[in-house]
């Protein structure tokens, strides 16, 4: 039979070259001299198969079975042997192919070996479970040397049962009963160490239970009231949003109108000042004008008195009747005619007063049209930059323009820690600067502005949450600037069109200039383009440049340029609402102004219009006395003319010196009546005006009085709905709050979310409260006791499983070490049984007679008992085997060997210098012995003994042609006798 077909060896201890050995017979010798390394070949089988003791190996260690080279040669860094066997018998059961190859590597830089069958990398042990199969141990029948054969004599009882427990097949079932015992040590441990872990979860769970219903409980009521909350929270956030435009609109409105109303009552108050002063220089003017009018009428009646005393004394004096009347009536005459000289020369006058009156009130009254004109303009003006400002105002208070994570973020910064606002809010930038900053912050404006990097993660986690947009956050803590270097400062600012560095044009408050200092502190800013051209060339194109007019230059020279149509509002909104305001106050100042000077013309048309009334009534009045005097006159001229016969228009008039004194008091009386009509005429409208101006003061006191009131009454109905304003308004933050603490979610992550409906709002306002008594009276929670008590549990089951599986395997391992105790006990007891059946003969073959007997020590517990043999060689009796001879020693191990090969064949068996001990009869005898079994084992056989040699199919030599380095020749008889006796 052959069985062990060919073995490759390289770098294994003497073979430094690649040695091949074919092995095509059944029985295959192998000779040569003592240290030509024969042996190794021995070795080489027995590593291959996973040999792990060095010293087996004839070794200190394992890096001895690796060439470390000779003389001639250098050491190699690995060992490799590869066995090759006849599988067509399936000795290897498990192994289904006609050809198997078991190949072992060791490397010496590792330290660490590898094994192949058929080419696949396997483990130690799927190599020694493989060798077990065919029983190619060390310890068993396959692989025998000279020392085992003695030893097995001189052995133990306990020793010696290996051999018949490899020949049995026990050796497979011990070394798994061995793993199994292992197992279940290994096992029991196991199971007292999950025991133990048990037995903790155990005191562990039941308040973790407690604690995980109590934190379940508090969920699902928590996600109950989240549910119904966040849609009742929802529904009043719209609606506060909704009422709180409607009050905003209200406010308007009302604003408008406070305004307009308080414009009016102003212009009315100043209207009423007006008259109160013009009243009391009205009242001067009077008090002035009485005192001139007394004075006058008392020189006319001290004149008529005169007059009349003139007039006695001419009634008195002695001239006649016909006289006296003559002289009486051209007297009469010539007063008449002055009077009626004083009347025409006061028409002419009033005529003249009466076209200068009309002349001035038409360019009063044009002036006041263009000055109307002109305040209507500066009224729309201002009602435009109102607009203007309210309109910047609502965006700036919406947060319109924001990126929705920077409006996410400031909507509820109350409830965020550390955030104190964006860029925009912080700075204040000068309009010649607007464009330059707003070229290079662009959208920096909208940065967030955080204490610490902490508050910015929290931030953050808020925001990735709620699906809410994403910001750009500058924490305090962690800016650093990048200034421009001193030199490059000190360069540029002595160029033309410098301007300055961006993060000084910018007002902002100290303690956040680092944030300026972050963004803008390596920018200059310069004039024009060709001043930046120019600032870029000197700082050899390093830096940013920016010019008034929002043109950049970037470092390494891109340029940025070009009419921006979009202006970055955030960044200026501060500023136009700042300019706005100014603009409001000049606009109006300015309609103060014309507002003062419409009034005065008002007064000055009003007191012109009185004066022409007066000239007016004057003028009837005078041309009524003209008509009368010219009558009275042309009645005295006509008495005249009866008297004289004589017309007195062509009558010389001569007067005597009372009729001059007469006529002179009569002139002096007129011309005083004059005057005390033009001073009446002055009291006249003065008063006329005073009159009206009290007319008109009531009739403004009154509308003050109304106005005033429906001013208090819209201030009241605006404080109310501005105070329903801040109420909503924080009810709104209040619930936006709410959303932000209690659930963090913010209002639109809430509405997109929110699936509840509330159909009866009441009963599910109860309801929240409902569950957050009741969600207070459960106390402290402790939210991890959930996931906790689950993963406890869940490692409680396992723990209890793998309890039960250990218990399981336990007693599996118990059931399959009972199963192979009694598989052992049968196949031990077999084995010895049919052994003894054959050592007889085999004994008395190998013997030349005499008797042998296999008992055991112990036939009581047939796993533990030891094996002794009992002989009788022809003509002796032995009572102790050590009291043989070396040969019969020999002759006794092989005798039984033999006889267990014959029960139980293997299929390759190692006889290593076995006969070595035997006579040449004796050698003889047991080589051709040997031959009985080669249809069913393959020997190989080391030996130098003739006998043995002569029996061998073939032989191969061992040589060391040079040094350290064994060679395999196939080798004939005659050479082998000369190799043999080199011993």
């Amino acid at each position: 039979m052959i069985f062990l077909k060919r073995i490759e060896a390289f770098g294994f201890k003497s073979f430094a070259e690649p040695v091949v050995i074919n092995y095509d017979f059944a029985m295959t010798g192998i000779v040569g001299p003592n240290g030509s390394g024969k042996s190794n070949i021995t070795d080489a089988i027995m590593w291959a198969l996973g040999e792990q003791s060095s010293k087996s190996l004839r070794g200190d260690s394992m890096e001895d079975i690796v060439f470390s080279g000779s003389s001639d040669r250098k050491g190699l860094n690995m060992a490799e042997v590869t066995l090759v066997f006849d599988n067509s018998s399936r000795a290897f059961k498990t192994l289904d192919y006609n050809e198997v190859s078991i190949t072992r590597k060791y490397f010496l830089t590792t330290r660490e070996s590898e094994y192949y069958i058929n080419n696949s990398q396997v483990r130690l042990k799927d190599v020694q479970e493989v060798a077990l199969e065919t029983g190619l141990t060390k310890s068993s029948l396959a692989i025998i040397s000279q020392g085992s054969i003695s030893n097995f004599v001189e052995s133990s009882p306990e020793q010696r049962r290996r051999l018949f427990d490899e020949a049995a097949g026990v050796a497979v079932y011990k070394k798994r009963k061995e793993d199994a015992v292992r197992k279940l040590s290994r096992t029991q441990d196991n199971l007292d160490r999950i025991n133990d872990i048990i037995n903790e979860i155990e005191r562990k769970l039941p308040t973790l239970k407690r604690q995980s219903i109590k934190a379940k409980e508090y969920q699902n009521k928590f996600n109950e009231l989240k549910s119904i909350e966040v849609a009742v929270l929802v529904k009043d956030i719209q609606l506060y949003k909704q009422r709180a435009k409607e009050l905003t609109n209200q406010k308007f409105e009302l604003k408008n109108l406070i305004k307009d109303l308080e414009k009016n009552i102003s212009i009315r108050s100043e209207q009423n000042k007006q008259i109160s002063s013009k009243a009391f220089e009205n009242d001067k003017e009077i008090s002035l004008l009485n005192k001139e009018f007394e004075s006058i009428v008392e020189n006319i009646g001290n004149l008529k008195v005169a007059k009349v005393n003139l007039e006695s004394k001419k009634r008195t004096s002695e001239i006649d009747d016909k006289e006296f009347k003559i002289s009486d009536l051209k007297s009469k005459a010539k007063q008449l005619e002055d009077k009626l000289k004083s009347e025409e020369q006061k028409l002419a006058k009033l005529l003249v007063e009466k076209i200068s009156k009309r002349e001035s009130l038409d360019e009063h009254s044009k002036n006041r049209y263009f000055l109307n004109k002109e305040a209507e303009v500066l009224r729309k003006e201002i009602a435009k930059v109102e607009s203007f400002l309210e309109t910047i105002i609502q965006r700036k208070n919406s947060l319109e323009g924001l990126f929705e994570g920077v409006k996410n973020i400031i909507e509820n910064k109350k409830v965020l820690p550390g955030i104190i606002g964006t860029v925009q809010e912080l700075i204040n930038v000068d309009q010649k600067f607007e464009t330059a900053i707003a070229s290079v912050m662009q959208n920096a404006t909208q940065n967030i502005v955080a204490k610490n990097s902490n508050d910015v993660k929290i931030a953050i986690e808020f925001l990735k949450k709620n699906n809410a947009g994403y910001a750009t956050f500058l924490p305090l803590d962690n800016l650093t600037a990048s200034y421009l270097p001193n030199d490059i400062r000190f360069a540029v600012q002595n160029l033309d069109g410098f301007v300055g560095f961006a993060n000084q044009l910018i007002k902002i408050e100290k303690k956040y200039q680092i944030i300026l200092d972050y963004l803008l502190a390596n920018y200059i800013v310069v004039e024009n383009y060709d001043n930046a051209i120019e600032t870029a060339k000197t700082i050899k194109f390093k830096y940013n440049i920016v010019t008034l007019d929002g043109q950049r230059i970037l470092p390494h020279g891109a340029v940025v340029g070009g009419s921006r149509k979009v202006k970055n509002t955030q960044l200026t909104d501060n500023t136009k609402i700042k300019s706005y305001e100014e603009k409001k106050l000049e606009l109006e100042n300015q309609e103060n102004n014309k507002n003062q000077k419409i009034n005065f013309i008002n007064n000055e048309i009003e007191k012109l219009r009185e004066e022409q009334a007066e000239i007016q009534t004057s003028y009837g009045a005078s041309n009524k006395t003209k008509e009368q005097l010219e009558k009275q006159l042309l009645e005295i001229k006509d008495e005249y003319r009866v008297l004289t016969g004589k017309d007195l228009d062509n009558d010389e008039q001569q007067f005597q010196s009372l009729d001059e004194q007469i006529i002179s008091m009569s002139k002096q009386i007129l011309d005083y009546e004059t005057k005390k009509e033009e001073v009446q005429q002055k009291l006249n409208v003065i008063r006329n005006l005073k009159e009206k101006a009290i007319e008109k003061q009531n009739v403004l006191n009154e509308s003050l009085e109304e106005e005033r009131k429906l001013l208090s009454a819209y201030k009241d109905n605006y404080q109310k709905i501005n105070s329903d304003h801040t109420l909503i308004v924080h009810k709104k933050e209040t619930a936006v709050e709410r959303l932000s603490e209690n659930y963090n979610l913010t209002f639109e992550a809430a509405l997109e979310t929110n699936e509840a409906n509330v159909e009866d709002e009441t009963k599910t306002r109860e309801k929240i409260k409902q569950l957050r008594s009741e969600i207070n009276s459960l106390g402290n929670i402790n939210f991890d006791s959930i996931e906790e008590f689950e993963a406890e549990n869940e490692r409680y089951q396992t723990y209890v499983e793998q309890s039960n599986d250990i218990n399981d395997s336990i007693n599996n391992l118990k059931d399959a070490i009972n199963e192979m105790d009694e598989q052992m006990t049968i196949q031990f007891k077999n084995i010895v049984k049919d052994a003894n059946s054959a050592l007889p003969v085999t004994f008395s073959t190998l013997f030349g007679g005499g008797t042998a007997q296999i008992v055991y020590t112990n036939p009581e517990d047939i796993l533990t008992t030891g094996i002794d043999i009992k002989i009788s060689p022809p003509g002796k009796k032995i009572i102790n085997l050590n009291l043989l001879s070396g040969g019969e020693k020999s002759l006794v191990a092989l005798a039984v060997l033999f006889s267990i090969l014959k029960v139980k064949p293997i299929p390759l068996v190692i006889l290593d210098e076995v006969e070595a001990p035997l006579d040449i009869a004796n050698v003889e005898r047991f080589a051709k012995y040997i031959k009985t079994f080669t249809s069913n084992t393959q020997f190989m056989i080391v030996t130098h003994r003739m006998g043995t040699m002569e029996n061998c199919d073939v032989l191969f030599g061992a040589t060391m042609q040079q040094k350290g380095i064994t060679k395999l020749v196939q080798i004939k008889l005659i050479e082998a006798k000369q190799l043999s006796n080199t011993n």
